[in-house]
């Protein structure tokens, strides 16, 4: 493909941009771009697209005014005019080449970063506090983890983290959830001073006696719940009096619940391992590929999973992928009278097949199962009864967009004590990276 400066494509972006007067998003230039082109669109110009803008905004004629948008510099036209002749394409080969150069330069020495095992990971992201809405501590924990495993790093106006890692090929949206289950206080008994609470997220009225949250001021509390209730959420309430009487935080704040990670032999027990582990999934895939995939990868640790699939929704809108991939928990089927299902742990990476917000296309279960063969990664499918996964919302974005989920099964879902076993979180690792360091044909 050989695009000069006085190219059809080329043209119409400058038209498009000369009429607007003003910077207008990638959206917006995709749309009038497809509708001038007519019949010509195809995927194919989308690559255009970037290419055009990346070779224009290095002689000066685009800017970016902030990210995603297009916009003229200052003398745009007389800067063009000097430009006549010159390929398009070939700027944009230039520039990609002598930035990978530079990224292949030996970098001066640093100081040897420390080494983080999967235990020592997993114990930080589970630890830390973060209910629906309110993800900033474990999206700052999360962000300095993949600092340095990015082409580009950016918090969208929901608050997902969202990491690009190559360019160029198929677009996949990889999302894990940041958000864990949690409660809001929202009334203080006027005798007594115990805080009434609301639900953020999925809670489990069996097992809330007895428990301690952790507000967002540090105050820890106590839930309790009446005598002969436990029904209802209305049942229950947080003590969290202080010395002399007086209560240590008021109405409006936002907790989540308390519990340090245990290990028993290949064990991880902990809290909000939903989803926590698979942004542990996520992060250690982004440090096999080492930014190199033939790939456009987009990870998104997303915000408000537990309320209902929010971020995803608002990334998969943004960001139009070709591929959705989710990675989450699921139930298993290996406890004493529980739920009759296949997935067990220490089975492997679970490919899910089904769940009532998700029916997984047929080719891109069979690429997992494909990957998981050929790279002989223990798997087991996922058909799952109740519940489902960002991957439930991504599907749903624009046009449609065909989403599949990794799945890390896991015991008692929903409580502190929530279970999985490291073998099957590395069975995860390795079928996510794999999928997405080889090159894409679905």
């Amino acid at each position: 493909m050989a695009l000069m400066i006085d190219d059809e494509h080329v043209q119409i972006i400058m038209r498009i941009l000369r009429d607007a007067g003003e910077p207008i998003s990638n959206r917006e230039m995709e749309a009038q771009t497809r509708e001038l082109l007519g019949d010509k669109w195809k995927r194919s110009w989308q690559i255009t697209n970037s290419c055009i803008r990346t070779a224009l905004s290095s002689v000066g004629v685009v800017s970016h005014p902030r990210r995603g948008l297009w916009g003229l510099e200052a003398q745009a036209e007389e800067k063009l005019a000097t430009l006549e002749g010159i390929d398009i394409w070939a700027e944009h080969i230039r520039i990609r080449d002598a930035k990978r150069a530079k990224d292949a330069e030996p970098l001066a020495p640093k100081p040897a970063p420390e080494k983080r095992d999967l235990l020592t990971l997993t114990k930080k992201l589970v630890e830390t506090w973060g209910p629906p809405g309110y993800e900033h501590r474990i999206r700052e924990i999360i962000r300095e983890e993949v600092s340095d495993l990015a082409d580009e790093i950016w918090i969208d106006g929901l608050g997902n983290l969202i990491c690009r890692v190559g360019a160029g090929g198929p677009k996949v949206l990889i999302a894990a959830h940041m958000d864990e289950i949690g409660l809001m206080a929202n009334y203080q008994e006027p005798d007594s001073g115990y805080l009434r609470f609301a639900s953020l997220g999925g809670l489990r009225k069996d097992t809330l006696n007895g428990n301690r949250v952790l507000f967002e001021d540090g105050t820890v509390g106590v839930i309790a719940v009446q005598d002969g209730g436990g029904k209802a959420l209305t049942d229950f309430y947080i003590d969290v009096q202080a010395d002399g009487g007086g209560n240590a935080t008021p109405v409006g704040q936002p907790a989540g619940f308390m519990r340090e990670m245990q290990v028993r032999g290949s064990r991880i027990v902990a809290k909000s391992l939903d989803d926590r582990i698979g942004c542990v999934v996520a992060i250690e895939a982004m440090r096999r590929l080492g930014r190199q995939t033939p790939n456009e990868l987009y990870f998104a640790f997303t915000v408000q999973e537990e309320v209902g699939l929010r971020g995803a929704k608002t990334a998969a809108q943004g960001l139009r992928p070709d591929i959705g991939i989710a990675i989450d928990v699921t139930g298993s089927g290996d406890q004493i009278r529980g739920r009759k299902m296949q997935v067990k742990l220490g089975g492997g990476a679970a490919i899910k097949v089904h769940d009532p917000g998700l029916i997984v296309p047929v080719a891109i279960k069979n690429w997992m199962i494909d990957r998981c063969e050929a790279d002989r990664i223990p798997y087991q499918l996922e058909l799952l009864a109740g519940g489902t996964t960002d991957a439930s919302a991504i599907q749903m974005a624009d046009a449609g967009v065909p989403s599949g989920c990794i799945s890390i099964p896991t015991r008692y879902l929903h409580t502190t004590s929530e279970t999985v076993d490291a073998g099957d979180v590395r069975a995860c690792i390795d079928l996510l990276a794999g999928l997405l360091a080889n090159d894409i044909a679905i």
